[in-house]
């Protein structure tokens, strides 16, 4: 996750976890107040699954320069819970002059895939 601290990821309560190797990872508790009855609204999830993939674009980056991002893409496969802890992987699958391309899982506490995102940004040295 970038050095500066994001007040909207704090208020979310989104936190940077242990991940894989060329990969980053965040998680989230679904709290009962994004949820639509235990179902967790799935505009968190895409908040959720958006931070991980631009902190995997912003690992690759120069320090002190984010990348635009100009697509989202999810895909819902599964419910998040109420109560549920939840985890977003994302790794950089692309990363040219012009644009960069990344990917992500979201899953439940007990590995339930829940969703897939990609997301497509333009690196620092290509924005003007």
């Amino acid at each position: 996750m970038p050095e500066r601290e994001s007040r909207p990821l704090a208020w979310l309560g989104i936190q940077a976890a242990t991940a894989g190797r060329s990969e980053v990872a965040l998680e989230m508790d679904g709290r009962a107040d994004f949820a639509d009855g235990d179902r967790i609204h799935r505009g968190f999830l895409a908040v959720l699954a958006q931070s991980a993939l631009e902190a995997a674009i912003a690992a690759e980056a120069v320090p002190e320069q984010a990348a635009s991002g100009f697509d989202l893409q999810c895909n819902f496969t599964g419910v998040a819970r109420a109560g549920e802890r939840l985890r977003a992987v994302a790794r950089v699958i692309h990363s040219g002059r012009r644009t960069a391309l990344a990917e992500c899982t979201i899953t439940g506490p007990d590995g339930r895939l829940i969703g897939t995102a990609t997301a497509t940004f333009q690196p620092p040295e290509a924005d003007g």
